[in-house]
Order: structure tokens, then sequence, then C-alpha cells
């Protein structure tokens, strides 16, 4: 039997979104199945990592701006000239590493000159990593640093071309290294026989609360037309463009309330009585339990697993009809809408708003059974285990 590493430590594994969240749920399911040869990095954080864990916590001053601007220059030169790139175990030990973003690979790439088993790379970036790296800096990097930065493009170069194999959720994740990368063509044509794909799966959430308890916290009316959103704002995410649907949604239906989760940065919600900013919360899943519909705006996107918990939870989503959304819409999904303009995600919203209870049912029911039938963490971690097995 082959020896699999998934080259993430086990420490930053969480229930959360990206590689981290992913990799959490199926290695929560990998060892309930007793799975004993795919293996994750037993280590504890680096200092690095505790580092940056403590500047995060410092309250916002210029002092933890300077730390987090230093912090990014010296992490950025480090990994583009630094003279070692060496992985945090010794890789000749497995038949076949797994990694998670084409940055883990770039970090590991001394390593990998003398690896003689098979990479694997699942990127999970909305976007490629080097792009969404770049959106991170401060606008200080971005004014004074671009002589350093544009270099990060050979992340992704060497992560795509390194891997043997390239696993994607479906094709339709793809859209992103297309639109944002031109080199990506040619890559996907030079590697097309490279290419694997696995559906992403999760473990099925469920609401703590009642909706009549979560009306009652936010003091919204129990008869109200709940929108819901979870997430990152920012505007590769929509956030932007959820904040434009808002006001048309808040200004036409007086019992319409936007019910919003997720840390507060860098966009700030609508000044109205009736969008509720919850901030960072510990049970999102209630307040999508509670809603009447959820708004996922991506401007770019890869598979949210948003997506599939909205889905296990029996909710109507509206997406807008890029990336891996534009999947749901291929297949069918009676409980969920795309859309390509801010027009049509008015005109989407203004339809679920008018279902009768029996057809809203029917939809709802839909979700959860397309959930149960493809998206579940127990089928994603078995095929992932005939996938990984059979490179």
């Amino acid at each position: 039997m082959k020896s699999i590493l998934v080259y993430i430590q086990t420490s930053m594994l969480a229930p959360r979104g990206g590689k981290l969240g992913y990799n959490y749920c199926l290695k929560s399911q990998l060892d309930k199945m007793g799975i004993k040869n795919i293996h994750y990095i037993d280590s504890k954080k680096t200092f690095a990592q505790s580092a940056n864990d403590k500047i995060k916590s410092m309250d916002e001053s210029w002092r933890k701006q300077f730390l987090i601007t230093a912090k990014s220059i010296y992490n950025k030169f480090r990994t583009l000239y630094g003279c070692s790139h060496r992985s945090l175990v010794d890789l000749s030990s497995y038949d076949i590493v797994h990694f998670h973003s084409t940055l883990d690979m770039y970090r590991v790439r001394d390593s990998l000159k003398s690896y003689t088993g098979i990479v694997v790379l699942t990127s999970h970036t909305p976007t490629i990593q080097s792009q969404e790296i770049y959106d991170a800096l401060t606008d200080w990097e971005k004014m004074h640093m671009n002589w350093l930065y544009k270099n990060l493009i050979r992340i992704d170069d060497y992560g795509f071309r390194r891997a043997d194999f390239i696993i994607f959720p479906c094709p339709d994740a793809e859209e992103p290294y297309y639109k944002n990368w031109p080199e990506y063509v040619k890559i996907k044509q030079e590697k097309r026989d490279c290419y694997r794909y696995l559906l992403t799966g999760t473990e099925a959430r469920y609401a703590k609360l009642s909706r009549i308890e979560v009306c009652k916290q936010f003091d919204i009316p129990e008869n109200a037309f709940i929108i819901s959103y979870v997430g990152r704002h920012n505007e590769i995410k929509g956030y932007d463009t959820l904040k434009l649907l808002g006001e048309r949604m808040l200004e036409k239906y007086p019992n319409a309330y936007f019910l919003i989760a997720g840390r507060e940065d860098p966009l700030s919600g609508l000044e109205h009585p009736r969008w509720i900013e919850v901030g960072w919360t510990s049970d999102p899943h209630s307040l999508i339990a509670a809603s009447d519909v959820f708004i996922l705006p991506n401007k770019e996107t890869y598979f949210d697993l948003v997506m599939l918990e909205v889905l296990s939870l029996g909710k109507i989503v509206i997406a807008s009809n890029t990336g891996g959304n534009k999947y749901f819409k291929s297949i069918g999904a009676e409980g969920i809408f795309t859309y390509t303009t801010l027009e049509e995600a008015e005109e989407l919203v203004q339809k679920v708003y008018a279902m009768d209870k029996e057809e809203k049912s029917v939809r709802e029911q839909g979700n959860k059974r397309l959930f149960n039938q493809r998206f579940s963490l127990e089928m994603f971690a078995n095929n992932y285990v005939k996938l990984i097995n059979s490179l």
C-alpha cells in the first residue's frame, strides 16, 4: 500500500474555509475510517505561526500595522530569495506528497529537487495564489515594493509545472485560473493528462438555535424575510455587490432583513437598522438556517465550502454565475439560482420572496437531498482514498 503525506500541519487544521477547512473535515473522516496510509504533518505551530497569531490579536495601532508590513516583506523576500527551502519532514519516506497550495510547494522546492515520488497539487484559492498574496498586501507595500512582488507569479508557475497530478473539484473551478493567468492555458495543454477531478464534500451542518431564537436574539420580527451571508468582507467574495443588493432590497421591502456573519474588514456593512452585522461567530449555521435565502456573491470562486454547508442546512441559495458555482447550474440544482448582473440577483431575491411555502419547501428539501447524494463527508473521503491511491 502506498504511503501518502498530505503536506499540512495538523495543528493548523480548523473548521473554516479553504485548504485548512477542507482537510479538517477530510482528516476527521479518514480517522473514523481507520485509514492508516494517509498521513498529515504532526507538529506544533512554528515560531512564525505563533508570532502571526500574536500580531493578529493585538489592538489596532501603528505598531500592529508596522509589524504586519515588516513580517510580510520578510516572508515574501525569504520565500522568493531565501537560501534554504526545505520541507518540515523527510519527503523520501512517502510515495506520494499531496500539497494544497502552490506556496507550500514553492517553500520546499529544495527538498522537491531530489524527491522521486509522486507530487500532487490541489489549489484552493479563488484566484491564483500569487494574485491572492498580492491582494492581501498593505497599501504601503503595493506602492513601494512592486520590484519584489512582481516575481510572485513564480510561485504558481513552479507549483503547476512541478506537480505530477493536479486535482480540481470540477472543471468550472479552473475558471479564475484561466481568467487571471494567461500562462494557464499553455500549462493545461501541456499537462492535460495530469488532471483529475474530485468533488469536495464536508460535514453536514446543524443549527443550534431555532429561527424564533435567532429572531429574538437580533430583534428581528418572526415574519421578516431574512437574507443571510457568511464570509469575508472583501471584493473578491463579492461583499461590495452584496451591499448594493442590500440597498435595493431594504428600500423596496420593509420586512427584509440582512443577517451578516464574518469579520467586518476590510469592507464595512451598511448603516441601516435592518442590516445586521454579527461579526465573527462560532455558530454561523443557526443564522443561515434562520434565513429565507443565502447569498453567495463571489466575483471569482473556486468551489466554496460554505455553499455545501448551506445545502446541508436545506436553504435556498442565490449565487454568482462564476467558477465552481457554475457546476450547480450545470446539474440543474432546483434550490440554487445563479446570476450574472446585479439586476438578475435582485430579480432572483424577489422570486424567492414571492414563493409560497410549498414551493420553498420543495426547493429546500431538494438542496438537502443534493448534499446527501453528492457532497457528504463519507462520500468525499471514500472518493479521495480511491483517487489518491490510484495515482
